[in-house]
């Protein structure tokens, strides 16, 4: 699983707009609609099961960090969305702080192992503080794209 063939051109937000955690999901999954990865009339729905995991417990792990996730059958294949937020998101992270890096990630109701290993490999680079503050201060897109390809290397995405 590499993070560079489930994260589509498109789907990489460098400055997100929204500051409150529903928002901002919206905000990715209209990403992943314009990249051609979540069919627009079922948006709401997928939105929808975003946020009832949500309500499950925060997806706000903590240290600036959110991982929502859901699986929906309208989503093919394991997608997800990245976004920065300069401004910092209400999220109601564990540990009470504003979120700044949200990956947002996706999967059929029938891709459970793909989804779990794709969790795993996303919570193993946000445990890394330098990694996750070089995705906080990169310039732009294309430097959030670089950062996560190379982690995909450094961390032997398959």
């Amino acid at each position: 699983m590499k993070l560079s063939d489930i994260i589509p051109e498109g789907g990489i937000s460098d400055d997100l707009k929204a500051t409150e955690k529903e928002a901002v999901i919206m905000e990715l999954v209209t990403s992943l609609v314009t990249a051609g990865r979540v069919p627009e009339p079922l948006s709401k729905k997928v939105i929808k099961a975003l946020m009832d995991r949500e309500e499950l417990g925060s997806t706000g792990i903590g240290s600036g960090v959110a991982v929502p996730h859901a699986k929906h059958d309208s989503i093919p294949d394991l997608v997800c969305a990245f976004g920065r937020s300069k401004k910092g998101i209400n999220f109601d992270a564990l540990d009470g702080e504003p979120v700044h890096v949200v990956f947002l990630l996706l999967s059929s109701k029938s891709a459970s192992g793909s989804h779990l290993e794709a969790l795993a490999f996303i919570s193993r680079l946000v445990r890394d503080e330098k990694f996750v503050k070089f995705l906080r201060d990169a310039k732009d897109t294309k430097d959030i794209r670089e950062l996560l390809n190379e982690a995909d290397q450094s961390l032997g995405g398959s």
